[in-house]
């Protein structure tokens, strides 16, 4: 019994010292984002790959309270807006469904399609590191929560195939411009309401398809019916998007100070969550008549953040 006591105290006392030599400082930052998706790739008939995952360059800025533990060592609480994201390039064969069309009929094609984007991905987040310094050096390491505040893409996309029955050429070409948050279903009436240039008009197999001349983020889920018919996704709605709202990231890096408060640094930030939503994911080279084939790949999101600030 004494000895726990004994123990007890000492503990104790470690702590009130520890809480005595505690001081509270700041800190802030803000540089560069290199983000990118980890993530598998969909792969041709022969193995090859038909996806590719680059980086993309993004911004971020952070600021917060450094809790001073002892001279060498501590902890920082920040709240963060970063950018993550990267450059998504699919190229190789593809089935087209035209689900908007003037009789209400459906429509495909078959043929390559290319698809470039550029995804951003701009969150909020709590970064909580401890660190340790070594002369001008400081090596840091923690996690963080972010809550993705919004979503996007632009690009391009381009198919060029024959039409499923009269194998009829079918080519297409237009802009994507994807705001998750803002974008919603576009029925053919209410693409007919746009003004002329907004969209375009072919004909497959038939039927004439209303096409936008520039794809918004549910463009390929046009029709509430295809949402939990044809495609068969009854569990998918609108308020599901296809990036999660929350991430949960491994942070680690180190920082080189110029004078007692300037410093820059490099910091790497791993995701320990897939960001994308599984009813959204499916694959472009293969169907099953109207309906797509599902895929659910676990993508991650993964970031080098170079740094310039201060604290104090």
């Amino acid at each position: 019994m004494k000895l726990r006591l004994y123990f007890l105290l000492f503990i104790v006392c470690n702590m009130y010292q520890a809480g005595q030599a505690q001081s509270i400082g700041t800190t802030f930052r803000v540089g560069l984002n290199s983000s990118r998706f980890l993530g598998p790739s969909e792969k041709a008939a022969d193995g090859s790959d038909l996806e590719e995952f680059t980086t993309y360059t993004g911004f971020h800025v952070a600021g917060g309270v450094v809790f001073k533990l002892l001279d060498h060592y501590g902890f920082k609480a920040e709240i963060m807006y970063t950018q993550k994201g990267g450059r998504y390039r699919y190229e190789g064969p593809s089935t087209y469904i035209f689900t908007t069309t003037r009789s209400g009929n459906y429509a495909t094609a078959v043929g390559t399609r290319t698809v470039s984007t550029r995804i951003i991905n701009s969150y909020i987040a709590l970064p909580v590191t401890g660190y340790m310094k070594y002369g001008k050096f400081e090596l840091n390491a923690g996690v963080s929560i972010a809550v993705l505040a919004g979503t996007g893409a632009v690009g391009d996309l381009v198919f060029s195939g024959t039409s499923g029955i009269n194998n009829e050429p079918v080519e297409i070409n237009s802009l994507i411009n994807h705001n998750y948050r803002r974008d919603g279903l576009e029925f053919t009436q209410n693409i007919l309401s746009f003004q002329e240039e907004f969209f375009k008009e072919i004909t497959v197999d038939g039927e004439q398809v209303i096409l936008l001349t520039e794809e918004t983020g549910y463009a390929q889920w046009t029709d509430s019916s295809v949402f939990g018919g044809v495609y068969g996704k009854p569990e998918v709605v609108l308020e599901d998007k296809p990036y999660r709202g929350l991430d949960f990231t491994l942070n680690a890096g180190a920082s080189y100070y110029i004078s007692p408060g300037l410093f820059v640094g490099l910091t790497a930030s791993y995701g320990l969550r897939d960001v994308t939503n599984p009813y959204f994911e499916y694959s472009f080279s293969e169907s099953e008549g109207l309906d797509r084939v599902e895929r659910s790949d676990n993508d991650r999101n993964f970031v080098l953040m170079g740094s310039i600030g201060f604290s104090f």
